[in-house]
């Protein structure tokens, strides 16, 4: 299953949620100063587990656009067209295939300069993979705080990790928007990924959130302020309110996110016990395997006993032979 999303459009939820539950939603906008929309954003359904993608492409003309499209489609084929897998593997080889697809798609001298980020989260029973390349951003959002859960692939981050500038300083930084990697600049493509985990959320507990988004929402909307948003309306209204502030604020980038509340309490650890279910699941799954692709070996006396039933009959049918040619001689 593929829900995608392209030059304002919102998506409501996902089709199955049971009625009165906070829904997911995600939206993309041009923006005010762009013709074009080179961000998309989709979901994708798959055995391996729901993927949220966001991608801001670059390359100007159709070039981002392209190639924004282009790792959605390549992401979808790989996740749809695999059976199960260990999620983390499973999210880093469908981007490596799109980051392929790209590389290959820039020989073309019209598009030697397309590429584009990416940030993901592939959810697959208590485990939740964030994986990203270049500087669109997840961050958790509870009971009004934010966390930013992945860091940048920029020029600047990499003065704020060598304390060059202070974190502050970098979104108003010249340099801000250089990035030192993305999907399709290059064949050996390093993808970041981190594991999570949702716990059972105790009674009272805060709702957490998910939010992934391009660098159109956050270069003009404070982590404040979406925090805020993404805790006191439902994940629709948020989506449409943030991007109009972005707006409001120039609005000179496109902007995508998504909002996606949790079904759990987001973690760095696994829950009690869950390594152990999951071993034993690997092991079920390997002995399901194993036995679906061996032959049956029969054992040494039944095939003992078949050479000496077919002796007997070749026996046999000489015998009948013999006494058939005396009778006719």
């Amino acid at each position: 299953m593929l829900l995608e999303g392209t030059d304002r459009d919102t998506l409501h939820g996902i089709d199955g949620e049971p009625s009165g539950a906070i829904v997911p939603a995600a939206i993309t906008d041009t923006g005010c100063e762009r013709d074009l929309n080179e961000d998309r954003y989709a979901v994708v359904e798959s055995p391996s587990g729901t993927a949220w993608i966001v991608c801001d492409g670059m390359g100007g003309q159709t070039g981002g656009e392209l190639a924004a499209q282009l790792a959605i489609d390549a992401i979808r084929r790989v996740l749809e067209n695999m059976p199960h897998r260990e999620p983390k593997q499973a999210l880093q080889s469908a981007i490596l295939e799109a980051n392929r697809i790209i590389v290959l798609r820039r020989q073309n001298q019209q598009f030697a300069g397309m590429g584009t980020t990416i940030v993901a989260g592939l959810f697959s029973e208590a485990e939740v993979i964030i994986g990203h390349v270049g500087d669109s951003r997840a961050y958790l959002v509870r009971d009004g705080a934010i966390q930013q859960l992945t860091k940048d692939h920029t020029y600047v981050q990499q003065l704020v990790d060598s304390g060059q500038i202070q974190p502050d300083e970098a979104l108003s930084h010249p340099q801000a928007h250089i990035l030192t990697r993305c999907i399709g600049a290059e064949p050996g493509l390093e993808v970041i990924t981190s594991k999570f985990w949702l716990w059972d959320a105790e009674e009272g507990a805060p709702q957490d959130y998910l939010v992934l988004c391009s660098d159109g929402l956050y270069s003009l909307v404070a982590e404040g302020e979406i925090a805020n948003a993404v805790t006191q309306q439902a994940p629709q209204q948020a989506c449409v309110q943030l991007v109009e502030l972005a707006k409001q604020r120039g609005g000179y980038d496109n902007i995508t996110l998504t909002v996606i509340p949790l079904s759990g309490q987001f973690r760095k650890e696994p829950p009690p016990g869950y390594e152990e279910r999951k071993q034993a699941e690997r092991m079920r799954r390997a002995q399901l395997q194993s036995r679906s692709y061996q032959m049956p070996t029969p054992s040494l006396p039944r095939v003992f006993g078949i050479l000496m039933v077919l002796s007997a009959l070749a026996a046999l049918l000489t015998i009948l032979f013999v006494a058939f040619m005396i009778r006719s001689g």
